[in-house]
């Protein structure tokens, strides 16, 4: 049930003689060795054709990916059906705007010390990004009004509270 020849699956070592081992694409050198006998040029050429040599994947993962790519094809046939005939329109008037900026990622740094903060960066109400000594409001200079902030909180939570006015009799 194993291959014919056994020594085709042995490791060879590498012709050149520097210890490495050798392909069987590039005539049992190792790359560098191949390089500086065959030049770069060849050696690009063989690399090309050498994965095309290798055995096809399994049938199982062949199929499952066939039926993945039937899948999404049939999800794009149908929205393409359901478009409305002025989408081809769209990307003419997106061609016209600027390209947008990149989407900038939050700070890395602590805006007190300049310390890398990485995803431990505490986010402050002043929106500016502190580390762990300085993520406190009196370990640097918030500009945050937390009074402000409470009383507006609390008068939003609790409403006056007023009878209603009866009329004398």
């Amino acid at each position: 049930m194993e291959s014919a020849n056994p020594n085709a699956d042995t490791p060879k070592t590498c012709m050149g003689g520097c210890g490495f081992f050798g392909s069987a694409p590039l005539n049992y050198y190792c790359s560098v060795c191949f390089k500086k006998v065959h030049g770069e040029d060849e050696f690009k050429r063989r690399t090309e054709v050498a994965p095309s040599i290798s055995p096809p994947p399994a049938a199982t993962q062949e199929e499952a990916r066939d039926e993945d790519k039937a899948d999404h094809m049939e999800v794009e046939v149908k929205a393409a059906e359901h478009a409305p005939a002025e989408a081809p329109a769209a990307p003419a008037e997106a061609k016209d705007e600027p390209p947008a900026e990149p989407v900038k990622k939050g700070p890395t740094r602590c805006a007190s010390c300049c310390k890398k903060v990485g995803l431990t960066g505490f986010v402050c109400r002043c929106g500016h990004t502190f580390c762990g000594v300085h993520r406190y409001s009196d370990k640097h200079e918030c500009t945050f009004d937390y009074k402000q902030a409470g009383r507006e909180a609390l008068s939003k939570a609790n409403p006056v509270v007023e009878a209603a006015k009866l009329e004398k009799i």
